[in-house]
């Protein structure tokens, strides 16, 4: 199993992509921060420049914003095997397809672990920076830290449900596009007008693990931070083990 995981982060480091939609997710955790910060003050905004969660909600919007390209990452793993036709020698490495599955679950999660950092470092530099010149309240607290650890957890599940869904589809044009509508048009509309169905989509459960609140919806409560998790955790599992059951049985051509 380890050979395999390994394999599976030597094609992800061999590749341009990985390194191109890391770029994509700095500059969107760029953009998300300053959108927090800056408009915060400003009439009807959510937050305020004294507001001493600032910090950590410009973080959690920088999260929310990277999550999508690490999603987009695991749609792509997969994919991406089928399309070009490598599916087959990929399999064919071990007669088990579920432990090449495994391996490349693990990777996707390695390189979540690797993208939640990076961004982390960003948000919380342009964040410190940006605040007290603002003349912000800049506070460096707990839920900085859960945020943080939020963000990562984010990261690393979103790669996975990525490759679930890359499983599920399998056309990758097809995949990518209704993820990023969903995403971007379904659940943006569900969390912030029907909270009380929004939260419980995985866009939903994100915005209570990285405690975005306000920034995500004014018209209800989301779920705790532990409810969120483990919401997001259980379609993890779930959509993993249908995608799972649907690879071993399906033709890979």
């Amino acid at each position: 199993m380890t050979a395999l995981v390994r394999a599976e982060l030597l094609k992800l480091r061999t590749v341009r992509l990985p390194m191109w939609l890391l770029l994509t997710t700095l500059v969107l955790v760029l953009l998300s921060v300053l959108a927090t910060v800056l408009t915060a003050g400003l009439e009807g905004a959510p937050l305020q420049r004294d507001d001493p969660d600032l910090l950590a909600r410009a973080v959690g919007a920088g999260a929310s914003s990277g999550n999508v390209v690490v999603l987009v990452l695991g749609i792509l793993t997969l994919t991406q095997e089928f399309r070009f036709g490598t599916a087959t020698p990929s399999f064919l490495v071990t007669p088990r397809r579920w432990r090449v599955l495994v391996a490349k679950i693990v990777a996707v999660a390695v390189t979540g672990v690797l993208f939640a950092a990076v961004s982390a470092v960003l948000a919380l530099g342009i964040g410190a920076v940006l605040i007290p010149l603002r003349d912000g309240t800049l506070t460096w607290d707990v839920t900085v830290l859960q945020v943080l650890l939020g963000g990562a957890l984010v990261m690393v599940l979103y790669g996975p449900i990525g490759m679930a869904v890359g499983a599920l589809v399998r056309n990758q044009i097809a995949a990518v596009v209704g993820t990023l509508a969903w995403i971007f048009i379904a659940e943006q509309l569900l969390v912030a007008l029907l909270p009380e169905v929004g939260k419980w989509t995985p866009g939903g459960a994100s915005s209570a693990v990285l405690q975005l609140g306000g920034l995500a919806t004014t018209r209800g409560e989301l779920l705790p931070v532990w409810g969120g998790a483990l919401l997001l955790v259980a379609y993890t599992v779930v959509l993993s083990v249908i995608a799972a059951r649907l690879t071993l049985r399906r033709d890979l051509t």
